[in-house]
């Protein structure tokens, strides 16, 4: 008997970001050596299919010029498959629509702003109450940290580089369409450090470096992410996945968020002191953020943050979803 297929279903780019896309080729790498593991996504990029390819046994593009896609992945589908579904517009009737096929059907969400009818919902973020849900009976959910949807390269061994490179890493995400980046550069510009700065932009970013101390990365992989976290006195992150990225490299950082699905993460973070915190990017003041700063320097600060994320982040995500996915 041959390995069962999953279908991972998930997009990403310079509107939505690439936060859905990454978490998701995360569980299919989780998964590829007991899966034979399919992603399905609208126009990838050059960077989406070269991170596809080293994960998934196969890709599949959809069209993304208008709404056919939901329709031209439903003809797909055979009915035996495992299907990962991981965006905000696949509704509870599209739900209904893969399970009246008769696929297994996983969801990844954040928001719990619909009912579900799939066989489990992920929500790797820390705090969620089980009673916020509205599901089926079946529904099994897998919430918090202990399903951190990681990429290998985060969820190995810890290993500490006492001498760091870069004073600080600055990453928005896949996608800063507010351009936060060059907002919070312009205070770091103003500050005196002994070591470069390391500047991570997506690929659709136009970000102006203030001076030659900051040092630009652009359309990196994981595992250089993963070395930059490692290399860095310290980050300043938005409330999305690299700030769990970020925990598991025991990371201290600077917090903030600058879109609203970002705040439940955010306020999660803020509770279990994972960082130092800043509140909104888009308000947040030169003088706000300067005494955030002054902080989170402080190795009193960087040892407790560092403890709480070793508390509550123990690298064993992958261990768990592949036992849960292994039993539908």
């Amino acid at each position: 008997m041959g390995k069962r297929t999953v279908i991972f279903r998930a997009d990403g780019g310079p509107t939505i970001g690439m936060g859905h896309f990454i978490r998701t080729l995360a569980l299919a790498e989780m998964l590829n050596q007991d899966f034979y593991c399919v992603f399905a996504t609208c126009s990838p990029n050059e960077f989406q299919r070269n991170e596809i390819v080293k994960v998934c046994h196969k890709c599949i593009e959809l069209p993304y010029d208008d709404n056919s896609h939901f329709n031209v992945f439903l003809d797909l589908l055979l009915g035996d498959e495992i299907v990962v579904l991981d965006n905000y517009y696949f509704s509870t009737d599209y739900q209904r629509a893969i399970k009246k096929k008769g696929c297994k059907l996983v969801c990844i969400d954040d928001t719990h702003d619909k009912h579900f009818v799939s066989d489990i919902v992920i929500n790797h973020g820390e705090g969620m109450n089980p009673k916020d849900y509205s599901r089926e009976g079946y529904t099994k959910l897998l919430l918090g940290y202990k399903y951190a949807l990681l990429r290998k390269e985060y969820l190995e061994p810890s290993r500490h580089d006492n001498q760091k490179k870069y004073a600080c890493l600055v990453m928005m995400g896949g996608a800063d369409p507010l351009n936060i980046t060059s907002k919070l550069l312009l205070f770091l510009s103003r500050c005196n450090f002994d070591k470069p700065i390391a500047v991570v932009v997506g690929p659709t970013n136009n970000v102006s470096l203030p001076d030659e101390r900051f040092e630009p990365f652009k359309n990196i992989i994981a595992r250089q992410v993963r070395d930059l976290m490692l290399s860095a006195e310290f980050g300043i992150l938005p409330a999305s996945t690299v700030a769990i990225e970020a925990c598991a490299m025991r990371l201290p950082f600077l917090c903030g968020y600058f879109i609203d699905n970002q705040t439940r993460v955010y306020g999660n973070i803020q509770r279990l002191k994972l960082a130092e915190c800043l509140d909104n990017f888009n308000s947040v003041t030169e003088k706000n953020f300067l005494n955030a700063l002054e902080q989170i320097e402080k190795p009193i600060t960087k040892e407790a943050i560092r403890e709480q994320q070793v508390k509550y982040l123990d690298k064993k995500s992958a261990i768990r979803l592949k036992e849960e996915i292994l039993k539908l």
